[in-house]
């Protein structure tokens, strides 16, 4: 019996809006929903233009701006969400990552948005299970199983930023998962919350016994469900066939095969509902071997039929493997060109003809001789399909690059579309039998469409295929062509080849319209029958999964207007985002350049000049100001987007005259400021030994609120720093000697060093060790080593430039560091000697100026030429190391954890933090950054741990306040750990 579709309450309905307004209905709304909500959210809850307008979009093409984004923390928060939104009218969609390609992390209504609280991660002994909570990102869940040998199923290529509530509610897979592997099948336990906002926690007997009490009638309704479904063979018959391919069109209907409890069904009915049922707050995986044994190779084929039988044969009938094959990526010969220039694929070149896909393989085992098996049987079988070229390689940097390539094409093809316009994706799924004429199929439907700028690529094993396209909708007819490509590609997925228009990307607003026809009329009539049984009043996301409007997919779609050419290639993805400091304190990098788009299309339009007021000053403080312009977002970008470049941009656009002068007057009396600013923080030091720290903090902040936040804050971390050292006797400097060359051999080689003016100007902590400043330390550590040292005359003052290029003086940054360089190269004989600085950011920014004078960092100088050179005398039980955002741009990780290494039994790496948010001075002007940032840092401390290490004084200056550890620089550690002892 079919189904027929419930309405949808009247005051619940979605509302269908021009682009980029939210009508004045919602938006009061909104607001009334935010005042109700005061006392019972501790978190943001937004309803401006500008924090509305930056929450407006996923990874998706669409784009609706929520009435009121809400921050919520736990299941009392999600209730009172809920019962707010129901008194006023407004849909819900909750939101993890926003890393959705469907459509289905954005609204018009209420957007409720993960915050910290629901960060739990607990491995269950034998890490046979994990629970996680929703906001965990799975790439750290994967981290926290691997020394177990061991993963959670779903593998996503965005996993370095999606996040377990998506997962769950997408029911996504990846490129291992297979069909057996994802949320669906390795779910052990889900904790949820309903709509009328009742708990369950399917592993908990109590929860299970009252919920069959109070919610009887529901789980009768799902019971009648499944004898409906079960009493009739065809619709048996199609579920099983639509569930033995990758499947996410609709909701999980194979519950209602697979369970006859319809608790059962309920919680499996939950995996892939994309929050249209309820909220799934917890969830406990059933985990999967990870073997420690892999070899990788990239196979180019002479053509795509070729690729395709041997990707048939590899896949084992669609039963995935964890010995063996494991993975197979299709990357088809377009999609290789937009990656042709990045190193590792190189060696495929030569291989390659017009017509060449290649599949990026894995084989995995649980020993050598076993992988060496299965590697031969892989070269045996790609060899007799007509594989041109068979590399395998255990080479685990190289096998990271491939994988790297692969997991970026979504952001890397994207980057490749036209300029203005949008990235379109679609993932769809054929049985794996029927794979190479489906590949050959697709591509000429693109083709014919007019997509001839479209890639293909995709989980081949399960004959899943992902393409990606670039489209402007701004033009005219831009949306009619979307429109008659979504129905040939629907005619060609679900009639023809019987397969799945998504495969593991969530039905959303892109595929809704395509549901019946791709599951048939009795099977649609299901599928609403199951929404009107979880959440009759439609309040939980709703247009989503089903949606009567057959033009939805086409509607609220993005543009994307040139802003900054720094930026233009952004397809908004937010794999940035987990690095950015600011996420979920103002803005993100993704955030961040959608408003700028948004700003410069009103800009150009002159639509609403009051509007964009309002979001160019807003966006000083969310957007310029709490920016660290770290740039640790374009090391997550697959293209290498440079955000914090386009806001130091500008902020330089906003300065004004007054501000060039400042800076010009700072910049020609660069000693007298770092005088006044090292007096200034040694007066704090000095009122520390009489008045309480507590009570210097509290009167300093005070002075900041009256004076608008212009003085800096001073923390009881921040300590004044040593000054400019004395320079070195030495025999070989001219400039010593008075004499034009060397007077004396020594025999010993010299080395130039520039103690930056952070390590100058602000000090470290006190501790337990006696420690020297980082400059003593360096001089220190240089004799040790047998170097003769040569600093530039006149330190006080001299500067990188870094401090005016972050806050947007470009000619004051060029002008100062510019005459740094210069003297420097002077003094290292045009290059002859190396110049070293005791500050990353400093040695990077160096860097960037013409000169002969090769700089490099501490951390490089000192685990290369010093290191060797000294004798360990002491060490410590255990030291916590926090790479700095510039270290972590000069690759220099593994050379400060050698160091850290020979100075500790234990070396602990922070990684719960990536910038720590001080960002020069921002740990002074805008303290609440830094906080932000390091709001994990001290639960990320080992126990017993007395001492941290930082590559920046300032950086160190903020851990050790946030951590209640004390920070110090390398060169101080190194110096303590290798003190001839008496």
């Amino acid at each position: 019996m079919q189904q027929t579709a419930p309405a949808l309450a009247p005051h619940i309905a979605p509302v269908v809006t021009p682009l980029h307004q939210v009508t004045p209905e919602r938006q009061a709304a909104g607001e009334r929903l935010v005042a109700r909500l005061k006392g019972a959210i501790e978190g943001f809850m937004y309803t401006d233009p500008l924090m509305t307008y930056a929450w407006s979009g996923d990874a998706s093409s669409y784009r609706l701006i929520p009435a009121a984004v809400v921050l919520i923390n736990s299941e009392d928060e999600v209730r009172a969400v809920m019962a707010a939104a129901r008194a006023e009218g407004l849909p819900i969609t909750f939101r993890a990552a926003g890393t959705s390609l469907s459509g289905q992390a954005v609204t018009d209504g209420v957007l409720a948005v993960l915050g910290d609280g629901w960060r739990r991660l607990n491995i269950h002994p034998g890490a046979e299970q994990i629970t996680l909570g929703p906001a965990i990102i799975v790439a750290n869940a994967n981290t926290a199983l691997k020394p177990f040998n061991k993963k959670i199923g779903p593998d996503p290529a965005s996993q370095a930023t999606c996040k377990i509530g998506g997962v769950v509610n997408n029911n996504s897979s990846g490129m291992c998962c297979g069909v057996t592997q994802n949320t669906y099948h390795t779910m052990a336990r889900l904790r949820l919350v309903l709509t009328d906002g009742t708990v369950l926690d399917s592993g908990d007997p109590a929860s299970c016994a009252a919920f069959r009490t109070s919610h009887a009638a529901m789980l009768d309704g799902l019971h009648q469900l499944h004898h409906q479904v079960t009493s009739d063979p065809d619709l048996v018959a199609l579920i099983t066939r639509k569930y033995a391919i990758k499947n996410t069109v609709g909701y999980s209907l194979n519950a209602l095969v697979d369970y006859s409890d319809p608790l059962d069904i309920l919680i499996h009915l939950m995996v892939g509902s994309e929050g249209t049922l309820g909220f799934v707050s917890e969830v406990t995986y059933n985990t999967v071997p990870e073997h420690p044994f892999k070899s990788t190779a990239l196979v180019p084929f002479p053509d795509p039929q070729s690729a395709g039988r041997a990707i048939i044969e590899m896949a084992n009938g669609g039963i995935q493997l964890t010995t063996g094959v494991t993975a197979a990526e299709y990357i088809e010969r377009r999609a290789l060109e937009t990656v042709a220039h990045l190193p590792p694929m190189a060696p495929l070149l030569p291989w390659l003809t017009d017509n060449s896909p290649a599949v990026l393989i894995d084989v995995t085992a649980p020993d050598a001789a076993t992988l060496d098996r299965e590697v031969a049987k892989a070269v045996e079988l790609l060899s007799r399909h007509g594989a041109t070229h068979v590399d395998f390689s255990t080479d685990a940097i190289r096998s990271h690059a491939l994988w790297d390539i692969r997991k970026g094409f979504f952001a890397s093809a994207g980057a490749a579309r036209p300029k203005g316009s949008i990235m379109l994706t679609e993932d769809v799924a054929a049985p794996i039998e029927r794979l190479a004429d489906f590949v050959v199929d697709l591509r000429a439907m693109l083709d014919d469409h007019g997509y001839e700028d479209a890639v293909i690529f995709g989980h081949a094993l399960a004959g899943n295929l992902h393409f990606q396209m670039g489209d402007d909708f701004s033009l005219p007819g831009s949306a009619e062509k979307f429109d008659a490509f979504s129905g040939a590609l629907s005619d060609l997925v679900s009639l023809k080849y019987g397969g799945s228009l998504k495969a593991e990307h969530g039905t959303g607003r892109a595929i809704a319209p395509f549901v019946e026809a791709e599951w048939g009329a009795k099977a649609y009539g299901l599928m609403h029958a199951i929404k009107h049984l979880f959440d009759p009043e439609g309040l939980l996301n709703p247009g989503v999964l089903l949606n009567p409007d057959d033009k939805i997919h086409i509607k609220h779609l993005k543009v994307m207007p040139p802003a900054d050419e720094l930026v233009d290639m952004c397809i908004e993805c937010g794999f940035c985002e987990p690095a950015c400091p600011s996420q979920q304190m103002t803005l993100s990098p993704r955030q961040r350049i959608a408003v700028t788009r948004e700003r410069e299309r009103l800009r150009r339009s002159g639509e609403d000049p009051a509007r964009l007021k309002r979001l160019d000053d807003d966006f000083q403080y969310a957007g310029l100001d709490t920016c660290a312009a770290c740039n640790l977002c374009s090391l997550r970008c697959p293209v290498g987007i440079e955000t914090g470049t386009m806001i130091i941009g500008q902020r330089a656009q906003r300065r004004g005259a007054t501000g060039h002068a400042v800076a010009g007057f700072v910049a020609d009396h660069r000693g007298s400021v770092e005088t006044l600013m090292r007096a200034g923080v040694g007066l704090a030091d000095a009122a520390r030994t009489v008045i309480p720290a507590p009570a210097i903090e509290a009167l300093t902040d005070a002075a900041r609120r009256l004076t608008g936040k212009r003085l800096p804050r001073v923390s009881r971390a921040l300590h004044r720093g040593p000054g400019a050292p004395k320079p070195v006797p030495n025999r070989q400097d001219p400039r010593q000697t008075g004499f034009p060359v060397p007077i004396a051999q020594s025999g010993r080689p010299s080395i130039v060093y520039f103690p930056s003016c952070a390590t100058r100007m602000f000090g470290a902590p006190a501790t337990r060790y006696d420690l020297l400043p980082v400059p003593a330390a360096m001089l220190a550590l240089l004799e040790r080593a047998g170097f003769d040292v040569v600093m530039p005359d006149h330190l006080n003052g001299q500067c990188c430039g870094q401090p005016f290029q972050s806050k947007g003086f470009p000619e004051q940054a060029a002008s100062v560091g510019g005459d740094l360089k210069r003297e420097l190269s002077s003094l290292s004989d045009a290059g002859r000697l190396s110049v070293v600085t005791d500050a990353s950011t400093c040695a990077k920014h160096l860097r960037e100026f013409p000169g002969d004078a090769p700089v490099l960092d501490s951390a490089q100088f000192l685990l290369s030429q010093v290191l060797p050179k000294l004798t360990i005398t002491q060490k410590l039980p255990t030291v916590a190391v926090h790479h700095n955002c510039s270290a972590q741009r000069l690759a220099e990780q593994p050379m400060t954890e050698a160091i850290a290494g020979a100075c500790a039994d234990t070396v602990a790496v922070l990684s719960a933090l990536n910038c720590c948010g001080y960002a020069g001075d921002k740990g002074l002007f805008v303290p609440e950054l830094n906080a932000h940032a390091t709001r994990f840092a001290k639960q990320d401390m080992p126990a017993g741990c007395t001492l941290g290490v930082s590559t920046v004084s300032t950086c160190a200056s903020g851990l050790s306040e946030h951590t209640d550890v004390p920070f110090v620089g390398l060169a101080s550690l190194l110096e303590w750990a290798s003190r001839p002892l008496h």
